[in-house]
């Protein structure tokens, strides 16, 4: 029945699954009483001197985290103090280096373990069950960069586990990371674009009907900064959001700038509203091009788009719209 499987889901909570995790790393050590206890508003009743109040409080605790009702707990405790989690954080790594018997390194690894395979599905839980501040695609992009963050700090000789906890306690709150914190896990899109080797080698690449995007650094000349395919059954977005496809770091550009699609084999662009407007250039070479679509004074955001045009965002940052088979043809 669909309200049963509602409830389901909302029972296999994010949180439950990342106490769940804590517990097993700790050796039983640290259960939710205690994990809550660090983050959530009446976390000081857990060793209230009433017993009384520390059976309800429990029984309160064990409903509240079996439900998406404990974000808002969460949310709360943060708005009242944003260090929080970053407290919450440094205690709980100290705990567990105490009860686990293994060293950062291993520890890391298993809450990452519990991070990837535990809290996200508890989220991706929490969403189907009517938690709206969740997207799937952020989720993924996010918790994709996080654990590469962790790997690459580990390879260097660091092991980050205090700012790994609180981004855990973060996304737990929010269902994202801290919108700064997540803009370090980023660079900008050049660095984080697909180059042409590698794209090449997708099984995928060569769909037919598919597109890609060639970015130009801000001089407007070669080398190029990187390339995205585009596919004809998904749009594409530019944008400083985290869970765009291409991921800006120039503050004029929106946070969901434009996007790219297709439909019954004609692609377009649109600007989603941005600030500082979107542009299509079109013509044989950048010096030659002329101005073919303004969003800033058109009277529609969408504009169709032909291989070989140029889409610049605010002013300042462009795309080079191509087919697959002209990606070669960089002029």
């Amino acid at each position: 029945m669909p309200g049963a499987a509602k409830h389901e889901s909302s029972w296999d909570s994010a949180f439950y699954r990342f106490a769940e995790g804590i517990r097993s790393l700790s050796r039983g050590a640290i259960n939710y009483k205690i994990l809550y206890a660090l983050v959530g508003t009446n976390g000081r009743y857990v060793n209230h001197s009433n017993a009384l109040v520390r059976k309800r409080t429990a029984a309160a605790f064990s409903r509240l985290i079996h439900s998406s009702r404990y974000a808002d707990d969460l949310r709360e405790s943060y708005h009242r103090d944003d260090e929080v989690f970053s407290y919450a954080a440094s205690e709980l790594v100290e705990e567990l280096r105490h009860t686990s018997e293994q060293d950062d390194a291993a520890i890391m690894d298993a809450l990452l373990g519990t991070l990837m395979d535990g809290v996200q599905q508890g989220l991706l839980n929490e969403q189907l069950s009517g938690r709206m501040d969740v997207s799937r695609i952020r989720l993924r992009r996010e918790l994709g960069a996080l654990s590469a963050w962790c790997h690459a700090a580990k390879v260097g000789g660091e092991i980050p586990l205090e700012e790994l906890v609180a981004a855990i306690f973060h996304l737990l709150a929010f269902g994202r990371l801290d919108e700064r914190f997540a803009r370090t896990l980023f660079d900008a899109t050049p660095a984080e674009g697909a180059q042409d080797d590698v794209l090449a080698n997708e099984p995928e690449f060569d769909r037919v009907g598919d597109a890609c995007l060639i970015r130009v650094r801000d001089d407007r000349s070669a080398p190029l900064d990187g390339i995205w395919r585009v596919r004809a059954d998904e749009p594409f977005t530019i944008g400083r959001y985290t869970d765009c496809d291409a991921i800006e770091a120039d503050p004029l550009v929106s946070r969901l700038h434009c996007r790219i699609y297709c439909d019954d084999g004609t692609w377009y662009v649109e600007d989603t509203h941005s600030c500082h407007g979107t542009r299509v250039l079109r013509g044989d070479s950048a010096a030659s091009s002329t101005v073919v679509f303004d969003s800033e004074q058109s009277e529609s955001p969408v504009f169709k788009l032909a291989f070989g045009d140029r889409i610049e965002l605010a002013g300042r940052v462009m795309y080079w719209f191509r087919s697959l088979a002209m990606r070669g043809a960089h002029q």
